[in-house]
């Protein structure tokens, strides 16, 4: 009839609308201006994405290319940067077998890069597991390290993992519901793009006290990337169990580089673990965010950035606790 108006149904008015916000964000986020972007081929079968910034041998380096050039923005035209997919992320290759993942093929292809790059002493951000990465690295490599920007590391043993002291709970039920839609009437098969967006959306929630934080998230569409639909794959198991029970404790307390810790204190893990690294490491500066998640370098993005870029350019920025303060 004229006039009349069809209301859509509200599971198919949130997946619209989930996508709408994470294609809008993402044309509109702005891409950092690269000085070159290309592939390394760090094994036979196996070539990593990247993208360096500046005119001088990059001297920081960040993996996760795919989501944190939308968190660190224009800050990365001012250093010199080279950032990258990890293996399995975004455009860089996915092998099947989980076994070719985990933290000892992280730091063989992060040393990779840096020999391709002919980098002396670099500082190496990670992000989550890619903080014990950098860690790692650190350990590994003392010789090439000057510091690391460790944000919101797993805690530093496996015993002390667990939920997170103040959970973030958010209301996402009919979220929730499209995705279990998606996933019984074939939705999820014929359209992964979809599914990804609100699978994603539902899955890093958890990691944010304030969803209005997620915009550097969105505008790095991880979905466009076929490699960051496949959940639970090899990539995700490889990672994990290349880590077995872990505890880092003697080798944060015998790390040489300076270590600037990051985290927000409603972690998804207790906050127990991640503050054990500042009693650990000798050489460490800790910048606490009350009330951030997880994602601490989107929920406190411009804050987080200054911090970043002090540090990388070699200064302790000012309001972080160092150990020779404590």
């Amino acid at each position: 009839m004229p006039g009349s108006r069809t209301t859509p149904h509200p599971l198919v008015t949130t997946t619209v609308l989930l996508a709408m916000l994470w294609l809008g964000i993402a044309t509109a986020g702005g891409h950092p201006r690269a000085t070159e972007a290309g592939f390394l081929h760090v094994e036979d079968d196996v070539r990593l994405y990247y993208e360096r910034y500046g005119t001088e041998t990059p001297t920081l380096f960040i993996p996760n290319r795919l989501v944190l050039v939308y968190t660190f923005g224009e800050a990365l035209e001012r250093l010199n940067v080279v950032t990258w997919d990890p293996r399995g992320r975004g455009l860089s290759s996915y092998p099947d077998d989980p076994a070719r993942y985990g933290i000892d093929a992280e730091i063989a292809d992060a040393e990779a890069i840096r020999r391709h790059f002919g980098a002396d002493r670099i500082t190496y951000l990670g992000i989550s597991i890619w903080a014990n990465v950098a860690l790692n690295y650190a350990a590994r490599h003392p010789d090439r390290v000057e510091s690391v920007i460790a944000l919101g590391p797993l805690p530093i043993a496996q015993r002390m993992m667990g939920p997170g002291d103040d959970p973030i709970v958010h209301e996402l039920e009919s979220e929730r519901a499209e995705l279990q839609a998606m996933e019984s009437d074939g939705r999820a098969e014929r359209d992964p793009y979809g599914h990804c967006v609100v699978d994603s959306y539902l899955s890093f929630s958890g990691s944010y006290a304030s969803l209005d934080h997620m915009a550097p998230l969105v505008a790095a569409n991880v979905c466009q990337y076929p490699n960051e639909r496949i959940v639970g794959g090899p990539a995700q198991r490889g990672m994990f169990a290349s880590l077995g029970a872990w505890d880092w404790t003697d080798l944060a307390a015998g790390l040489q580089a300076n270590v600037l810790l990051i985290y927000g204190t409603r972690e998804n893990w207790p906050i127990a673990g991640v503050r054990a690294y500042a009693d650990a490491l000798p050489n460490v500066g800790v910048a606490v965010f009350e009330g951030a998640g997880h994602h601490v370098w989107n929920e406190r993005q411009v804050a987080v950035t200054e911090l970043v870029e002090t540090f990388a350019l070699g200064a302790w920025p000012d309001g972080v606790v160092r150990s020779s303060e404590r």
